[in-house]
């Protein structure tokens, strides 16, 4: 009887240990909430410091960051892919896209929700760069930190400086979760189909969550900066970001290109928009394109030497980097979005419709009165005409005078609105060119066209 019970508790122990071995793997196991979903994303930071910098590197680095707002995150298997905040972002990346930069180490922990991407220059590069990505999250916060370390040397002078790179993900809504419930005023009146509408009404209308969960076409199209001044040999990464007509950032990327003009041939631009100029390149304007779909903006970059860089940027009105302030995007009409045509031209086109319009009706009225006047004058004069015989020859002659003088100068009052207007066109500032609504660009020297009446 004894051995049962000594085989019993044994069995018992097996059973306990096996499933204390088992308890932590089924709790490692148990799948983690998913990141997909909608967040929202606080500005990007860059806080520079610069050890040595000569004037020989160019400007000096300065911050530039991105936008935050509504950006959308896509788990896929052990890396995160963001729409939105400035341009499309991967985990599996490095935010800054230096031109040789690439990819030299990646590590990722789903478990742990830790990635982290080094990227390097390539060793034959004299421009040493090494940057470093570093992304940890949480159920509700994403926080990526970047650190990058730059260091060149040109004409026996040392460039070196380095950058931090900030930003953190706050969730919205998950993806799969219902979507918040609004809640509906306490009216003791209202019956109850009254008081459930509200919630159903929420589930259509409000929020940037919800149009950013399906994204409509491109609508809006934004270049940072519109205005932008240089020295030969210097490069600068434009920034664009592409919207539909809610405001939600899209993944589209848009397509770059040099337009036509003087010095178009020493310039050339990455897929990215970074713009490099030639050493060799002579003073002159020169035109970016932005587009997506074969419609775009452009931007204004003018190129001029170091020696007349500093008097120049003084008088642009440009700020202390030569980038414009007042205007430091081109935003795109929803709907005309690429066309030849910017939101600022449309406004201008529509003042200059109302003050037409206003003057036409003025002149209109003038020459309406104008004919009143003179149809009083004729029946004055018709009555004058009936007096005595002695008397008739006089007032017989200034009558004659009164029919001839009114109707003479009342006539151009009459013809004033129904001149036709001059056709609409552009000149070139620069030589007095004049060429067709639809040219964007001096075929002699490449300067931007002015529309003009």
């Amino acid at each position: 009887m004894r051995r049962p019970l000594l085989a019993s508790p044994a069995l018992l122990l097996a059973l306990l240990a096996s499933s204390l071995v088992a308890a932590p793997r089924t709790g490692a196991a148990q799948d983690l909430p998913t990141l997909s979903g909608s967040w929202t994303a606080s500005p990007l930071t860059e806080q520079w410091s610069v050890a040595a910098w000569g004037e020989a590197c160019g400007p000096r680095p300065r911050p530039q960051g991105a936008p935050g707002g509504a950006v959308q995150i896509q788990q896929q298997g052990s890396e995160l892919s963001i729409s939105g905040g400035g341009r499309p972002w991967s985990t599996a990346e490095c935010w800054e896209q230096m031109p040789g930069l690439a990819r030299s180490k990646h590590s990722a922990s789903g478990n742990a929700r830790s990635w982290q991407t080094r990227c390097t220059t390539p060793p034959n590069d004299p421009r040493r760069a090494v940057v470093t990505t570093t992304t940890q999250a949480t159920d509700t916060s994403i926080q990526m930190v970047e650190t990058g370390q730059y260091q060149f040397i040109i004409q026996d002078t040392t460039c070196n400086a380095s950058v931090t790179r900030t930003r953190t993900y706050t969730l919205v809504r998950r993806a799969g979760d219902a979507p918040p419930a609004a809640s509906a005023p306490s009216t003791a009146s209202a019956p109850p189909a009254a008081a459930s509408a509200p919630p159903a009404a929420s589930v259509k209308k409000p929020a940037a969550s919800r149009t950013c969960d399906a994204p409509g076409e491109p609508a809006r199209l934004e270049v940072t900066p519109s205005r932008k001044l240089m020295r030969p040999g210097e490069r600068f990464q434009f920034r664009a970001l592409v919207m539909d007509a809610e405001g939600c950032a899209l993944p589209t990327r848009p397509t770059w290109s040099i337009a036509p003009g003087p010095v178009a041939s020493a310039a050339t631009v990455d897929a990215t928009g970074a713009l490099s100029i030639g050493a060799d390149a002579g003073e002159g304007k020169l035109g970016l394109v932005a587009s997506v779909a074969g419609k775009g903006v452009t931007v204004s970059i003018e190129v001029t030497s170091p020696d007349r860089y500093d008097a120049l940027l003084a008088t642009s009105g440009l700020n202390e980097a030569g980038e414009s302030d007042e205007a430091a995007s081109v935003t795109i009409a929803t709907g005309t979005i690429g066309g030849r045509t910017t939101a600022g031209e449309d406004l201008g086109r529509q003042r200059k419709n109302l003050f037409v319009a206003i003057v036409g009706g003025v002149a209109a009225c003038l020459g309406f009165a104008g004919l009143i006047l003179l149809r009083r004058g004729r029946r004055r004069a018709g009555g004058d005409l009936e007096g005595p015989a002695s008397t008739g020859s006089a007032f017989g002659e200034r009558g004659a005078g009164a029919e001839e003088a009114p109707a003479s100068a009342g006539a151009p009052l009459a013809e004033a609105p129904v001149q036709p207007t001059p056709p609409r066109g552009k000149i070139c500032p620069t030589c007095g060119e004049r060429y067709p609504a639809e040219a964007m660009f001096c075929g002699k020297d490449g300067t931007q066209l002015v529309l003009v009446n």
